[in-house]
Order: structure tokens, then C-alpha cells, then sequence
């Protein structure tokens, strides 16, 4: 049974990585391949197939890395958005005075 488990969970992974080639979006496409490179690292961890825990790692870690750049450059978008509509509304009050 036990067996059966992780073989579900290969087949998951291995569905989500090649469903990855699909995805135009290039959030979407790391954010998969991160969930299928972290299913297949479980599965090749649990057979002690070094190959395979090592490639999955080192994708899982190159989209991880990627996505936290992402995030951090949408903040960093956010951040400068917010500032100017605080100058937007400073000058608009500005005007009404």
C-alpha cells in the first residue's frame, strides 16, 4: 500500500512537469514545476535514486529562487505604485487649495 502511494505521487509530479511545457505564463510555469519537481524529490527520496533527488532538487530550487526574485519584484512594483498615487493625492490637494 504503501508503495501504491508514492507511486501516485510520481504520476502526479510527473503530470504536473510535463503539463508545465503547456503554460505560457512564466509564473504559472515555475510555480508548476516547482509542485511537480517537489512530488518527484519525495518519490526518487523515498526509491534512493540519487540521480533523480538530486535533478528535482536543483530544479525545485532554481523555480524556488525565481519566484521569491518574482514576488520580491512585485512588492518592489506595488511599493512604487502606492508612492505615486500618494503624490498624485498630495498634488491633487494641493490644487484644491
Amino acid at each position: 500500500m504503501e508503495n501504491l502511494f508514492y507511486d501516485i505521487i510520481s504520476w502526479i509530479g510527473l503530470t504536473i512537469c510535463i503539463g508545465a511545457f503547456f503554460i505560457k505564463d512564466v509564473f504559472w510555469l515555475r510555480l508548476a514545476t516547482l509542485i511537480g519537481c517537489s512530488l518527484l524529490f519525495v518519490y526518487y527520496s523515498h526509491i534512493a535514486i540519487p540521480q533523480g533527488v538530486i535533478s528535482n532538487l536543483l530544479v525545485l530550487l532554481i523555480n524556488a529562487y525565481y519566484l521569491l526574485r518574482f514576488a520580491a519584484a512585485r512588492k518592489k512594483a506595488q511599493a512604487a505604485e502606492a508612492t505615486a498615487n500618494d503624490l498624485a493625492n498630495i498634488e491633487l490637494q494641493a490644487q484644491t487649495k
